[in-house]
């Protein structure tokens, strides 16, 4: 059996000594197609800054000795922040590096298609400010940025549910000719950020308050998860989302939810069958002060993880996806685009492994 400290001694392994692929502290990860024969390297930020996060957040729960595995796993990892700054200097980060080098990296075709190059995005830029010591100005800077990029601000939401087209949310993506796109998870970790630093609410955050509870409430993240949650297609991983934020802050107007999202978690940990889902569900129970029955990865109640799920689960498991057709703003493409043939999957072991430990140190 693996012990929470043996686990993150794996972790530790994983993470990059450097070679041609990654950079000295970042963890690896690979985008990869459902149907296709496709894998590729990926070395964005984005699994890195995550893993980051949710070992800070785990780190006073941990043993000494576990505790100082941790500091060291997260300051080579931090070091990486500055290669996915802005190019032009702003405090936003991308995910992708910003020197030069190629969307989609290691790619022989996506790498040339501008079309689908992104900008700096808030996920990401959210990530990294509340993984890293940032300045109360450049917090506040980056408040009033996301403001500027949010729906209405200059520009209208085409790719929603009719009936969010007015909320003046935030958007995942900065970006001046940028599409205005509402996605849950994103969401979260943006208001993650606001009550973090304790700002003052305003209305952009409040309608983004207001979507997160509409899906909930009207049931779209589970029957029509991708248009709620274009970047995190799943429920599973929308509800992971949503309960870590509910689980740390009082959020005015979503808290009250707690009780239909218990007992949604509840529904779809009996149905589930995949065994990296059925972890993050557990967890998000568990953020919630709800049990769950016993399944596969150990015993209930037990302190160590089977060796064998390690090895078994989370083949072919994506927590995060790239829609390759979101950027393309026609009532066509955005109705292919919920398709999965049209999506690039990414995995990141490393970051499998966390959300284990996460869920071992939880239950």
């Amino acid at each position: 059996m693996i012990s929470s400290t043996e686990l993150l001694y794996k972790i530790s392994e994983i993470q990059s000594k450097g070679d041609k692929y990654y950079a000295p502290g970042l963890f690896p990860s690979q985008r990869f197609h459902l149907y296709l024969p496709f894998e590729r390297e990926d070395n964005n930020i984005f699994f890195t800054a995550s893993i980051v996060f949710i070992l800070q957040n785990l780190r006073d729960k941990l043993a000494e000795e576990e505790q100082k595995l941790v500091n060291d796993i997260c300051k080579k990892a931090i070091t990486n922040y500055p290669d996915y700054k802005n190019k032009d200097g702003l405090d936003t980060y991308n995910f992708w590096r910003t020197d030069g080098s190629a969307h989609f990296p290691n790619g022989k075709i996506l790498s040339h298609v501008n079309k689908i190059r992104i900008p700096d995005d808030a996920d990401d830029t959210t990530l990294i400010y509340l993984t890293s010591n940032q300045k109360r100005e450049k917090v506040l800077w980056l408040k009033n940025k996301l403001s500027q990029h949010a729906n209405l601000s200059k520009k209208q939401i085409t790719n929603t549910f009719h009936e969010y087209k007015n909320l003046k949310a935030y958007s995942t993506f900065f970006g001046k000719n940028m599409f205005i796109e509402f996605d849950v998870c994103v969401l979260c970790n943006i208001l993650y950020f606001v009550f973090e630093n304790k700002l003052s609410l305003n209305e952009h955050d409040y309608d983004s308050i207001s979507f997160i509870r509409s899906v909930i409430e009207k049931g779209h993240y589970l029957e029509k998860p991708f248009y709620t949650s274009h970047s995190y297609p799943s429920s599973a991983v929308i509800l992971y989302h949503v309960t870590r934020l509910l689980e740390k802050f009082e959020v005015p107007g979503l808290s009250e939810m707690k009780p239909k999202l218990t007992a949604d978690l509840k529904m779809l940990f009996e149905k589930e069958r995949d065994e990296m889902n059925k972890v993050i569900l557990s967890t998000s129970l568990s953020r919630l002060g709800s049990l769950t029955p016993s399944f596969s990865p150990r015993e209930r109640g037990a302190e160590h993880i089977s060796p064998s799920f390690l090895q078994r689960g989370g083949r072919g498991w994506f927590f995060f996806h790239a829609g390759l057709l979101t950027a393309f703003e026609n009532s066509v493409t955005y109705h292919l685009a919920g398709n999965s043939f049209f999506h690039l999957k990414y995995k990141c072991e490393a970051h499998r492994l966390v959300l284990v430990l996460e869920n071992m140190i939880y239950r």
